[in-house]
């Protein structure tokens, strides 16, 4: 998957609400010394925040949910035997997860007005290519250059938002069954993908959380204001540090004991993560679990909202970006810049709570979920 990133050069910085995000969309014939891409941009209006939640919503679940929307993308292991016995799920994702690095790599977008390169300055909004050929929302890079055959459709890659946002998931997935175990490795949790969203950017000493070119003594990550941060930080920094409420609710995130970590570039099994911060582990923090809100269609101004207040996170101190094998943003500079985008829109954050009193089959589906979150909430964890 690879590296684009939402990354706004800080001379271009004016403030998170009127910072305008970089928007490379590279030709083939633009990259053909280089990265050689195989795929045309393809024309097509990005959507908004909150047709983006209802993307989100068909994808996490998995391929029984998107069906043909998307790739084959199999099965995952789930239990590290701390208690539960290693067995076999179908893949799926927690909403805040894919939330947040589709923030970290793109900024929500398939579609962009290119600003770069200059002969493609002009041009009609289309695809974000990167130079080194991550395409869209997912960035998604494997597969997408010149002599490349993946399983997947490339030009769909290219044009579908949702097609690009499920391939994103097929090359996690891969990434979570390549990695070792954090806790218990429960696909349901978010902070037991730590290590899959580290790889996901590349298993380098440049998102060790012991490289000592990060900030040192860093609390967790904030987008406004920047910093040197492992690449999984960022993206769980996010997670506590939304766009704006209509994104996604405010969760914040435990960390792995990077104690445990050491030098490693490809991390032992590790214990739950129930630190505070990125280095700190005097204060600690729950687990949280994280499935997309239910969108009720209502022909009311409060259809499909969430209800209650976002919890309040600890943003801690201020102390690379993409999907694949790669520390750095697109065209360098802090990835940390607000996107474009982030104005309040209508819908939900990731949870499983509307408001409302929806009947027939879909409240017994809200009627289970509710059931499950107090089970979860029994058994210790967080839940958003």
């Amino acid at each position: 998957m690879k590296r684009f990133v939402l990354a706004l050069p800080m001379a271009l910085a004016l403030s998170a609400s009127t910072a305008q995000a970089y928007c490379p969309s590279y030709t083939p014939a633009e990259t053909a010394g280089g990265q050689n891409c195989g795929v045309e941009p393809a024309n097509g209006h990005n959507p908004d925040p909150a047709t983006w939640k209802t993307i989100f919503a068909k994808v996490a679940p998995g391929k029984a949910s998107w069906g043909t929307d998307g790739p084959n993308i199999g099965t995952m292991g789930a239990g590290c035997g701390k208690p539960t016995a290693m067995h076999t799920v179908d893949a799926h994702f927690p909403c805040h997860v894919l939330k947040a690095i589709a923030m970290q790599e793109s900024g929500w977008r398939q579609f962009c007005v290119p600003d770069t390169p200059s002969q493609s300055v002009g041009a009609p909004e289309r695809t974000i290519v990167a130079f080194d050929c991550g395409y869209g929302i997912g960035q998604v890079t494997s597969g997408m250059h010149v002599g490349e055959t993946p399983a997947f459709d490339r030009a769909r890659v290219a044009g579908d938002p949702t097609y690009n946002l499920a391939t994103g998931t097929l090359i996690l997935r891969d990434k979570w069954v390549a990695t070792n175990c954090v806790g218990d490795n429960d696909p349901d949790l978010v902070e037991d993908w730590y290590v899959a969203i580290w790889a996901y950017n590349g298993l380098a000493y440049s998102n060790n959380p012991n490289n000592p070119n990060l900030t040192a003594g860093r609390g967790p990550y904030n987008p406004a204001n920047g910093g040197a941060y492992a690449y999984q930080e960022r993206v769980l920094g996010w997670m506590e540090h939304p766009p704006s409420s209509s994104h996604w609710s405010v969760l914040a995130p435990a960390y792995p004991n990077r104690g445990e970590i050491g030098q490693a570039t490809n991390p032992p099994s590790l214990s739950e993560p129930n630190c505070a911060g990125p280095t700190n582990c005097t204060a600690t923090r729950p687990t949280h679990t994280s499935t997309c809100d239910v969108v009720i269609a209502d022909a009311g101004a409060d259809a499909a909202h969430e209800g209650g207040a976002p919890d309040a996170g600890d943003s801690g101190a201020t102390a690379d970006a993409g999907f694949g094998n790669d520390s750095g943003p697109i065209g360098g500079g802090d990835p940390g810049a607000q996107p474009q985008g982030a104005s309040a829109s209508a819908g939900c954050s990731c949870d499983t709570t509307s408001r409302g009193a929806p009947g027939g089959a879909l409240a017994f589906v809200l009627a289970a979920l509710v059931a499950h979150r107090r089970r979860l909430i029994r058994r210790g964890r967080a839940v958003h």
